[in-house]
């Protein structure tokens, strides 16, 4: 599906943070298993169909010294979420979950994982959601589910290159229950293929009194929709860790074909793929890249137009500010470990949106860099909190996350 901001972005970003974080914390805590608090922040995922989120979340097991007593029994995790975000504010979520393995006596199989989990920013920004991400026979079967409700307030600046890079904006609150469901399947060769199905029920509050003319105008047909999407999935990843990679590769492609006959009342098509690949430049570094592209057809409403600003395209934007019915992007990064648990990483990139691929100004690209510090929270499987400061064309974000922007 393609990008979106507001409530879908918020419930599918939480409820992949949510199974992310009790992956984390119950590894992390796999030496003492006990109920273990871990901090952390919701980066600019890949709300919309929340793959990449979702391949953290669901990482090649690592045989652990205890592991035949901890694949026994599950881990429960409370989890503390601080959240800083340029697009909805800054606030907390909180994360109840359990770890647990399908088959107690499968030592290879990632463990599977349930979670709720709330947030409440400091915008008047809120949400709620349920999610679970399940592993079985030998991890040949990947199961994802996702419910929630959010309202949240944020920028809208209007549709196209031109309209993001005009700056002005105008406050939208949406609100709206998204439902998710995913199945994939190993065919060999770490490939899976698969469909996810998508529900959404959306209202949009807007109020454009008293604004200027030159005020952005927005598309009031899209003030009420349920929208709903099932589309094949493809993914291949080869990493070594899931979390802080240093070799191997990680392909995706989502798609989505939007319909009446499928529970909503709006057609149209999403299709988004990208491609991660990590290289050792020493035993220290490592220099990671990655290239997105994504396509919209039919009528598509505002919220699921391609868009730039998720931290594994592009930072230094705020999420939605450029938005089309087509996106590029590239993005590279060089990760250093500087001492014990402490690194650094340099990135560049850029990006554009345009109404169609063959329509994108090349000459007119955003370019986007900056620099970053590491703080590693579990050792074994290398799980670092970042830190980045990026510089956008006439912007600059902050963001703080859990694991490395991709």
């Amino acid at each position: 599906m393609a990008d979106s901001t507001g409530t879908l972005d918020v419930c599918i970003r939480i409820a992949l943070l949510a199974v992310l974080a009790v992956s984390i914390g119950a590894r992390a805590s796999a030496q003492d298993r006990a109920i273990q608090p871990y901090g952390m922040v919701p980066a600019g995922s890949d709300p919309s169909h929340g793959a990449s989120m979702t391949d953290l979340a669901t990482p090649s097991a690592v045989d652990q010294p205890d592991a035949a007593a901890s694949s026994s029994r599950g881990e429960a995790l409370i989890a503390p979420l601080p959240m800083i975000d340029p697009t909805i504010g800054n606030g907390g979520a909180l994360v109840l979950g359990y770890l647990f393995r399908t088959d107690a006596s499968d030592r290879v199989t990632p463990p599977s994982a349930v979670a709720i989990a709330g947030m409440a920013t400091d915008n008047g920004s809120w949400g709620g959601m349920a999610a679970a991400q399940l592993h079985f026979r030998h991890d040949r079967f990947r199961i994802l589910a996702v419910g929630g409700y959010a309202n949240v307030n944020y920028e809208f600046f209007g549709i196209g290159q031109d309209a993001g890079s005009s700056n002005r904006s105008i406050p939208l609150e949406q609100r709206g229950t998204v439902a998710l469901g995913e199945g994939l399947v190993l065919l060999g060769a770490k490939w899976y293929v698969g469909a996810r199905y998508q529900f959404m029920k959306m209202n949009v509050r807007v109020d454009q009194s008293g604004l200027p003319d030159t005020a952005p105008a927005f598309p009031a047909r899209d003030v009420e929709l349920e929208t709903a999407a099932l589309g094949p999935r493809i993914q291949h990843d080869n990493r070594d860790n899931p979390f802080y990679p240093r070799t191997g590769s990680l392909f995706n492609v989502v798609t989505g074909f939007y319909g009446e006959s499928l529970g909503g009342n709006r057609s149209y098509q999403s299709y988004q793929a990208w491609f991660s690949d990590y290289l050792p430049l020493s035993s220290r570094q490592v220099l990671a890249w990655r290239v997105a592209a994504c396509d919209t057809e039919g009528d598509v409403p505002f919220y699921d137009l391609c868009q730039l600003g998720k931290s594994q395209d592009l930072r230094g934007y705020v999420i939605g500010q450029y938005r089309d019915r087509a996106m590029v992007a590239a993005q590279a990064e060089c990760r250093v470990e500087l001492w014990k648990f402490l690194g650094a990483t340099g990135f560049i990139g850029g990006g554009a949106v345009a109404p169609a691929f063959d329509q994108v100004k090349w000459n007119d690209v955003l370019p986007g860099g900056g620099v970053g510090l590491r703080v590693t929270v579990a050792k074994r499987n290398h799980v670092n909190i970042r830190a980045d400061y990026a510089w956008g064309r006439d912007s600059s974000a902050f963001y703080v996350g859990v694991g490395e922007a991709f």
